[in-house]
């Protein structure tokens, strides 16, 4: 029987493989058009970004103890040039809409780092890390093992799905065969 860490590792696995074919054979207007036109939809660029920065910020930040995210360490703000602070957790649709990915080989420098950072903390199988208690703003306090899981895992697959069907719209096709 696999254990909660592994569980959770093989689906992240799996979503971070998803999240980097996402901007394989895709134009940068596919990447930042606004799906169906709708006025309330998140771009491609948005939605990998968002997901991204929370990542990195449960991983880093949160279950680190307030270690600098990889965001802010390696100064991917300025890389990319989107917001420096802001997560796109609550963020008004049309300033998201609004985002654009300057450099798309530096982002997806990033998202490899975060994605290697996830891994080897939970190869790291720190037992005291896993099994305490974290905030997680807004949805509260949980076990460490629960945010990986609930916000990473779950969450990114939410977005994986949004994403997958803007790709659809755009233009651009699912990465993803169903």
């Amino acid at each position: 029987m696999i254990t909660a860490a592994e569980f959770i590792q093989g689906g992240l696995t799996q979503l971070h493989g998803n999240l980097d074919k996402q901007l394989d054979d895709i134009t940068p207007e596919q990447l930042h058009a606004v799906p169906g036109g709708n006025p309330k939809a998140n771009t491609i660029a948005w939605g990998l970004w968002h997901y991204a920065r929370t990542e990195d910020n449960v991983v880093q930040y949160i279950l680190q103890n307030k270690k600098l995210p990889i965001w802010v360490e390696q100064g991917y703000a300025a890389k990319t040039g989107l917001p420096e602070t802001a997560q796109g957790t609550g963020m008004p649709t049309a300033e998201a809409q609004a985002l654009r990915i300057k450099d798309l080989g530096a982002f997806k420098d990033y998202m490899g780092k975060v994605w290697a950072a996830t891994a080897a903390l939970i190869a790291a199988n720190d037992q005291a890390l896993l099994d305490r208690m974290v905030t997680i703003r807004p949805l509260g306090e949980m076990h460490a093992m629960r945010a990986l899981g609930q916000v990473c895992l779950t969450h990114g697959m939410i977005h994986f799905g949004e994403i997958e069907l803007a790709r659809t719209l755009v233009g651009a096709g699912a990465v993803t065969a169903v």
